[in-house]
């Protein structure tokens, strides 16, 4: 069953299409990112079901009742900003019973709800210190103990980590999944960043240029792109052009050289397409004076990046492109820039796309 419908959702600003036709569903419960690069429109969609857009076209649903004439005071969601928006002459408490206070909540419920939510986000100690005095993280904990308080129908979150720094964004974020597992209430989260989405989120709808292109669950959007964009904005991936020669088979010709990747079927010959391939699982062996093992292309270690436990090597290949190889640091010794090296990958590893 539905908690929220977004049903053919669309919105222009000046003649230009922000949102084309956008339409998702959400089970109650569920935490769904919106990750795209700026201007994709994913805050734009989050506005609408805030109340603060309205759409030109299609409609939301929570539950079954049509709420998309409805004004933001109207709809009972809460929202947490990337920029706080606390009110500096308030304490933390007095923030989080805003709120409350509007709708005339009874005092003794007020101050209830105003510790529950405090000690909920780990600021029961901090609840008479105003704004200034806290540092950004406690702020925007501030702020969502705010947004949970009125217990709202929907939890809308815009890019509330990007003003932090990387250490503090991770252990909010890892709070901001355990209280959305602990209070169960169902959120949207809005973010540029794919590690984050990837790490929170029950599922992820990936949006680029107005379209929701693909939506799945974390691992689903990792391992099986649907898009070229998806592909190349997700994780790491080296692209490289080439052209079916038997779908059959699964045989792509890269240059003059003929290589099999099994998501080559689904295409017809002579088409072209694009292969993607996570370093992770591109295979790297020394080229030596047995020759070119089957299915893989000569090339070239032109450079070496140390990730501790790996080590990222590019491969200029002699076709012309370049390849990202992952392998363990242990072995990487053995692979030094100038090493001539043949790459390749699993039959079942290389996505294959349409050319566009």
């Amino acid at each position: 069953m539905s908690y929220l419908s977004i049903e053919n959702v669309a919105k222009q600003y000046d003649g230009r299409t922000v949102l084309n036709d956008i339409s998702l569903e959400l089970p109650p419960g569920e935490f769904l990112s919106l990750l795209g690069p700026s201007g994709c429109g994913k805050t734009t969609l989050l506005r609408i079901l805030a109340g603060f857009e309205h759409a030109d076209k299609g409609r939301v649903l929570l539950g079954d009742r049509d709420i998309s004439g409805l004004s933001a005071n109207q709809r009972n969601m809460g929202m947490v900003f990337q920029a706080y928006s606390l009110f500096p002459n308030m304490t933390a408490a007095d923030n989080v019973r805003f709120g409350l206070r509007v709708r005339k909540v009874d005092a003794a419920e007020q101050r209830r709800r105003v510790d529950e939510m405090l000690d909920l986000v780990g600021l029961a100690e901090h609840a008479d210190k105003y704004p200034h005095q806290l540092s950004g993280g406690q702020q925007q904990r501030v702020a969502l103990a705010r947004a949970l308080a009125i217990q709202p129908t929907l939890l809308l979150l815009d890019e509330p980590l990007s003003a932090l720094d990387a250490k503090v964004r991770v252990q909010l974020r890892d709070e901001i999944r355990r209280i959305q597992g602990e209070t169960g209430i169902t959120t949207v989260f809005v973010t540029h960043d794919q590690e984050e989405a990837l790490s929170i989120s029950d599922r992820v709808a990936v949006m680029y240029g107005g379209d929701l292109v693909q939506i799945g669950e974390p691992a689903e959007i990792y391992q099986e792109p649907a898009h070229s964009f998806v592909a190349q904005f997700i994780g790491v991936s080296s692209v490289l052009s080439g052209q079916v020669v038997d779908a059959d088979e699964g045989v792509i010709a890269i240059n003059d050289m003929k290589l099999h990747a099994e998501r080559a079927r689904g295409f017809g010959n002579n088409e072209n397409v694009k292969v993607f391939l996570r370093p992770e699982h591109v295979r790297l062996g020394a080229l030596n004076g047995s020759g070119l093992p089957p299915d893989t292309l000569p090339g070239t270690v032109c450079e070496r990046v140390f990730l501790g436990a790996t080590t990222r090597l590019t491969i200029g290949l002699d076709a012309g492109e370049q390849v990202l190889a992952d392998v363990p640091t242990s072995d990487a010794s053995e692979l030094g820039i100038g090493c001539r090296v043949h790459a390749g990958w699993d039959f079942d590893h290389a996505r294959v796309l349409a050319d566009r």
